[in-house]
């Protein structure tokens, strides 16, 4: 028995320093859960059309703490999709034109493309933009070349780039609006 309550207590002591109880929703959650609703509401307006996850995953990646990281985070994020969409491409067509490419040979060519992605990135010292880039040439990229595309490379491209600009959006609205209402409040107050 005694045995028992020391695993208890171990199993307790491992509980308690990993919960915090004193934790209450912040402004950040609730403006992260408010950016990605916007981009839910558009997705449903649009029948599905603009992808709610791709402009959620936008809006909750982009928010940051303030304003300035949010329009940075943003602004890095959309280059990212551009730099991503036009490799995409340049792949998806490079794809069309070498022999073998569907049966295997994109095994090769995407990773050199992604290589060749992370090195522009890395030369306009865009270190914020790889991971999406890299995100964005493989979407775009892979479809095309197993065939299984509905539409152009182009089509995918621009569509990413509008969700990442939705979500970028709802972000940024949601991390300005709070501080425009703080101040005027803070405003009122110190009038006589």
């Amino acid at each position: 028995m005694k045995r028992l309550l020391n695993k208890l207590g171990f199993v307790t002591s491992v509980v308690d320093a990993h919960i915090d109880t004193n934790y209450r929703i912040g402004l950040r959650v609730i403006k992260t859960v408010a950016a990605i609703t916007i981009c839910l509401i558009i997705s449903f307006l649009t029948a599905g059309r603009i992808s709610a996850s791709i402009t959620s995953v936008s809006a909750m990646v982009t928010l940051r703490a303030t304003q300035g990281e949010t329009l940075r985070s943003g602004f890095f994020r959309l280059l990212g999709t551009a730099i991503g969409g036009l490799m995409g491409i340049l792949t998806a067509f490079l794809g069309s034109a070498l022999p073998y490419y569907g049966d295997g040979l994109f095994v090769f060519v995407i990773p050199l493309m992604l290589l060749f992605d992370l090195y522009l990135c890395n030369l306009l010292k865009m270190q914020d933009s790889c991971t999406i880039s890299c995100v964005v040439l493989i979407i775009v990229a892979l479809p095309f070349n197993q065939g299984a595309m509905m539409s152009s490379p182009y089509y995918v491209t621009l569509f990413r780039l509008l969700e990442t600009l939705i979500g970028f959006a709802a972000a940024t609205v949601l991390n300005i609006i709070p501080y425009k209402i703080a101040s005027m409040i803070i405003k009122d107050q110190t009038l006589p």
